[in-house]
């Protein structure tokens, strides 16, 4: 269809959400020193995410982000609820496009759709 826009993640949403380093560290109560500097190379990072909220200060991001012992599991019960809540209350794509190309060429080619 000519009016159809297809964009992938390079390797999944979460390096998308990883590349706002300032907001994803105070939402996950880390040191945003502790997000890869570069995390369109991050190999896993659904995994990187997880082991972050691992680290993470609030006891409630650990109990929802991270899977208990011995659940099959990569991701703990409410980590996609987190992401939600991250993604629509603190989450700014513009200046996570700053660390990001393929969210910068993304956000680029929706605004030029938007223009059309």
């Amino acid at each position: 269809s000519a009016g159809m826009r297809l964009r992938l993640a390079v390797r999944s949403i979460e390096a998308w959400l990883m590349a706002d380093s300032e907001k994803l560290g105070g939402f996950l109560a880390i040191d945003r020193s502790l997000l890869a500097a570069r995390p369109e190379s991050v190999p896993d990072p659904k995994l990187e995410l997880v082991n972050l909220a691992r680290r993470s200060r609030k006891r409630e991001i650990r109990e929802d982000m991270v899977p208990e012992e011995g659940v099959a599991s990569k991701v703990g019960a409410r980590y996609a609820a987190r992401l939600i809540e991250f993604t629509s209350r603190h989450w700014r794509p513009d200046v996570a496009a700053a660390r990001s190309d393929s969210l910068a060429r993304c956000i680029r080619v929706l605004k030029e759709w938007g223009r059309k």
